[in-house]
């Protein structure tokens, strides 16, 4: 069977400003629009989102301009390989 293998990763941004739940939803909302995002999860707490995604769909820096696009500066703090 033929078809395009995926590269599972996952990604850890600090987030600079996203304090509230709602900031959070927002992000989150956002970056599961992308194509090859499996799953996101925002922590207030420590400022940090979490994204699951496919490598062989979305790159590193589609996420970040998604985060930005919400209207918060973002960094990378860790990216691995598997999930």
């Amino acid at each position: 069977m033929k078809g395009r293998s995926t590269k599972a990763a996952r990604a850890v941004f600090s987030v600079r400003g996203a304090d509230c739940v709602t900031c959070a939803l927002a992000i989150e909302k956002r970056v599961r629009r992308i194509e090859g995002v499996k799953d996101v999860k925002s922590s207030t707490m420590l400022n940090e989102v979490f994204v699951d995604y496919d490598g062989s769909k979305v790159d590193i820096e589609s996420l970040m301009e998604a985060i930005r696009r919400t209207g918060y500066s973002n960094r990378l703090v860790r990216k691995s390989a598997g999930t």
